[in-house]
């Protein structure tokens, strides 16, 4: 009981913990050191009530707040976290999927933990236009790989929008993560090569902005390893 209350203490606002310690410290100073001074002035008994009474209005607030919003709020988390934590990974996931098919269709070893920009660009340079695309279901038997690509982009951003539906229960460094990934220049170039032709005899061209996508899933692998992780939904 003792651990679950220090639990939500801990996971509370820190500005309203840090303003019910205060609070609740000079209501103690109040009611134990000053009320048992003398008046300083006419009036000062009646006006010490009114900061006794605003004292502890704050403190009865912060025991609201934890009751009734911060524990349901942490509720909530514990029950999305399954939901989160799916839609999270999927998003590395779909990049380590992309990775491990450009590495069969150059012939070079590719790992999302050890990718590196000379080796996408070599992976890149090795597949050319007529190069076959990984069959998927959702893709014509002609699709191209500038498809190939257009296809993984639309649900990597299919799940970072799920997610950030639940902006309310992720912290800072995930959102920034996820956004980052969203707004990429590697989806982004998509918006403008879908009106015009690309020629290009190998993939080439599109290694460097790959590769940076390719790093922001890294980053993001690595925050769902992490600590603080597991504090941003448990």
């Amino acid at each position: 009981m003792l651990m679950h209350i220090f639990k939500l203490l801990r996971t509370a606002s820190p500005e309203a913990n840090f303003l019910a310690i205060a609070s609740s410290a000079l209501l103690f100073l109040k009611i134990f050191v000053f009320n048992r001074l003398p008046e300083i002035y006419v009036g000062a008994y009646q006006h010490g009530l009114i900061v006794e009474a605003i004292l502890g209005s704050v403190v009865a607030s912060y025991i609201f707040y934890i009751i009734v919003v911060h524990m349901k709020e942490q509720k909530d988390k514990a029950t999305l976290h399954p939901y989160i934590k799916k839609h999270a990974e999927l998003v590395v996931v779909i990049c380590q999927v992309q990775i491990r098919e450009i590495g069969k269709a150059s012939g070079i070893n590719l790992e999302l933990d050890s990718i590196s920009r000379i080796d996408v660009e070599a992976a890149f340079k090795k597949i050319t236009s007529n190069c076959p695309v990984p069959l998927l279901i959702s893709l014509p038997s002609d699709a191209d790989w500038f498809q190939y690509f257009f296809h993984y982009s639309t649900r990597t951003k299919s799940s970072i929008q799920r997610l950030l539906d639940q902006l309310p229960f992720l912290d800072a460094k995930h959102i920034s993560l996820l956004t980052a990934i969203d707004d990429c220049s590697h989806f982004n170039r998509f918006d403008t090569l879908s009106i015009s032709k690309v020629c290009n005899e190998d993939l080439l061209w599109m290694a460097t902005k790959f590769y940076d996508y390719c790093e922001l899933c890294k980053a993001l692998n690595a925050h769902l390893e992490s600590s603080d992780f597991a504090r941003e939904i448990l």
